[in-house]
């Protein structure tokens, strides 16, 4: 799963760097339909695989991880309805290339941090 949500990122990265790299180029053209492509391939991704993960953490309390789930999605949406009225257009893409890349990262730090957690458990459970 961590593949599938590190394509996810990535494609969720490429949609503002194209902002930046097209605006340059003189036109977006036929590079809409790529544009199309990745945000079709980030959202499935937050569809399906991320909402899976949250479901592998919290086995014991998928209600309380999806309410999670939704209380940061919709945390998000409100923040960037909020400043999209202050921050200009490059502002917001280079908050979103920093999110994409923090997504990845924050994935290996919560697996390292549950490996952690499961042997810590595990060496308390076979003490006497």
């Amino acid at each position: 799963k961590g593949f599938v949500l590190f394509i996810g990122a990535a494609s969720f990265l490429c949609i503002p760097s194209s902002f930046f790299a097209l605006n340059r180029c003189g036109g977006w053209k036929g590079w809409l339909v790529v544009l199309y492509i990745l945000q079709g391939a980030g959202r499935a991704v937050y569809e399906s695989t991320s909402k899976g993960i949250f479901a592998d953490f919290f086995p014991d309390a998928s209600a309380s991880a999806f309410a999670n789930c939704m209380l940061q999605t919709a945390g998000a949406f409100a923040m960037c309805f909020f400043l999209s009225n202050s921050l200009t257009g490059p502002v917001l893409a280079r908050i979103a290339m920093v999110l994409s890349l923090l997504t990845p990262l924050g994935f290996l730090g919560a697996t390292a941090l549950r490996h952690v957690e499961e042997k810590r458990r595990r060496m308390q459970e076979a003490l006497p």
